[in-house]
């Protein structure tokens, strides 16, 4: 199978999955929504975004470990 469609297939059953567990994408699509276009609209281009969102996660990732909610091969 060409490696381009088997590696789209992969990331869409990431995202499939994922909004499973979720019950969907809606919480995901109203924070971009609101999100986005103010930030977009001052300058900032899909490279930032991206960067914000990378910082925002890992720091959400840390906070969790730190309260023992969730358990990562950092912190075994």
């Amino acid at each position: 199978m060409n490696t381009q469609l088997q590696n789209y297939l992969n990331l869409q059953s990431k995202v499939n999955r994922i909004e499973k567990l979720l019950g969907g994408d809606w919480e995901v699509k109203y924070f971009l929504d609101k999100f986005v276009p103010i930030i977009w609209n001052d300058g900032f281009d899909v490279d930032d975004i991206q960067d914000y969102i990378a910082i925002k996660l890992q720091e959400a990732i840390t906070r969790l470990e730190d309260e023992n909610k969730i358990i990562t091969t950092d912190n075994v």
